[in-house]
This record gives structure tokens, C-alpha cells and sequence, in this order.
């Protein structure tokens, strides 16, 4: 299993993969708005955008660190559109309510990112507890759970909301891949003969487990996480996991089994 690092996400983090969908969704512009936590108690805090940079939070450059748009009112809201990412533990907080009661003034559409994947949060009574406490006593219209790494499934989800003015949240449900322990999925391979060498699949995500031996990429398989993130982002096609015929749904069933048994 890769060891943490403070500031790095590990490979198969599924904060990397929430992040990486809501770029996608929101696209670029000067009023568009990434901001918040995606770390987690191991690797502290950490600006969303870090999550896919090879360095972490320390590497990542100030241009990219999207700070909290906190000069809006709800009649004026300071931003196009805001994705607010924070953690599971940080919602359900007692002073949540307080915390996030500025949310409204951020966008005229603000998406709450929650970021649900701590040991607290494994059962579906847990997960469905904190959605219910998301739309009661943080104000929020509506809350739509999801699998981070159902890359296509996160993209409809999200597009929906941007569409919509008002205040959203998404829980990104997928266990943190340190509670998988050495029951995480099989790593994924690469064919290094196919492989053009492009980087595409190391510069959207930034996973560690992604190795540059030229011409062509490599896997760590002692690093790799089996999550399978990368596979949507080769554009060749030549990075291959042996769930490919497995739905989206049945994997992330398997990551929780995974979690819960080494827990």
C-alpha cells in the first residue's frame, strides 16, 4: 500500500477523481470557482486542485489556488459558479451549520463537494444520515450521491446542477483507499509497446502510481490502487484493468467490501 504523504494524494484517492469531474463540469473562467478542502486527516489540508498535482499542495502554484469567494450576498453572489469541496468529518461537524452558512453568497449556483469517504461514513445508513443533515441544517435545495470514479454518471449529475441556479451538494461516496488496505483492487497495466508517451493520462490525473520510463508509461504496481481513473483519460486506449467487463456500480461495491473487511 503507498504511504501517505502530507500535502500528496495517494493513488486511487477518490478526492482526485471528484475533483478532476467537477473541472470537467465547470469548465474555465474568470467567474467560475473551485475552492475548499479535499485533503483528509492523513494528508492535511489540501486545495482541490492539488489533488491532481504531481507535487501536492506544496508544488501546486498560487494561480491555481482558488480561494473561498466570500465577497458576495445572497442578492449578488460573488461568482458565475462555485464548487465548494469539503470533508465528510467538516459537514457533519456541530458548527457546520456556522461554517457553511455563507454558501448562497458564493455563486449564483454553489455546489457543496463532499468529499464522503472516511472510516465514519463506510454504511449506507451513515452516508444517507449525513445527506439528510446536508439539506436540513446546511440550507441545501438538493444533495445527490454519486460514485467519484463513475466518471460519466459524476459529469450528468453535475452539469444538471450548474444548470440550476441556487445551493447543491454532491457526496462523493467512495471509501478512502487506506481503509482498503491490501484488499484494494488489482492494479491496472499498460502496454508499453502501444503506448505513445502523450502524459495525457499523468497530467489530468497526476496519480503516483502513473511512471514515466521512456518512451513510454509504466505502472507501480505496489502503488497502483486498482480505482481505474486513468483508464478514462487514455486516449489510445492502452492502459488496461481487469474489471473493465465489471459496471461502475459493482466496483465501488467492491471498494467498500474492501474497506469495511480491513477495517
Amino acid at each position: 500500500m503507498h504511504k501517505v504523504k502530507h500535502g500528496v494524494s495517494c493513488a486511487g484517492c477518490p478526492h482526485r477523481a471528484a475533483y478532476i469531474a467537477c473541472k470537467e463540469a465547470l469548465g474555465r473562467g474568470k467567474k467560475k470557482v473551485i475552492c475548499g478542502n479535499a485533503g483528509c486527516s492523513a494528508t492535511g489540508y489540501m486545495h482541490p486542485a492539488a489533488t491532481t498535482c504531481t507535487g501536492g499542495e506544496e508544488a501546486l502554484l498560487s494561480r491555481y489556488k482558488q480561494e473561498v469567494p466570500n465577497d458576495g450576498t445572497v442578492d449578488q453572489p460573488a461568482v458565475e459558479a462555485c464548487i465548494h469541496f469539503a470533508l465528510d468529518t467538516e459537514v457533519a461537524a456541530d458548527d457546520a451549520p456556522r461554517h457553511f452558512a455563507g454558501l448562497a453568497a458564493e455563486g449564483a449556483v454553489t455546489i457543496l463537494a463532499v468529499m464522503v469517504s472516511s472510516r465514519a461514513f463506510l454504511g449506507a445508513e451513515a452516508i444517507e444520515g449525513l445527506c439528510q443533515h446536508t439539506v436540513e441544517d446546511l440550507c441545501i435545495d438538493d444533495v445527490v450521491a454519486v460514485d467519484p470514479l463513475d466518471t460519466l454518471a459524476c459529469t450528468d449529475i453535475l452539469h444538471d446542477m450548474l444548470e440550476r441556479p441556487g445551493v447543491h451538494a454532491v457526496a462523493f461516496c467512495s471509501p478512502c483507499v487506506q481503509l482498503q488496505g491490501d484488499r484494494a483492487p488489482e492494479p491496472v497495466d499498460i502496454d508499453r509497446i502501444a503506448c505513445v508517451g502523450c502524459h495525457r493520462c499523468k497530467q489530468i490525473t497526476g496519480c503516483p502510481a502513473l511512471v514515466f520510463a521512456p518512451p513510454a508509461y509504466t505502472v507501480d504496481a505496489d502503488v497502483c490502487a486498482g480505482c481505474d481513473l486513468c483508464t478514462s483519460f487514455c486516449r489510445t486506449h492502452v492502459i488496461y484493468s481487469p474489471r473493465v467487463r465489471i459496471a461502475p456500480a459493482e466496483r465501488c461495491e467492491m471498494r467498500y467490501q474492501a474497506a469495511t473487511s480491513h477495517s
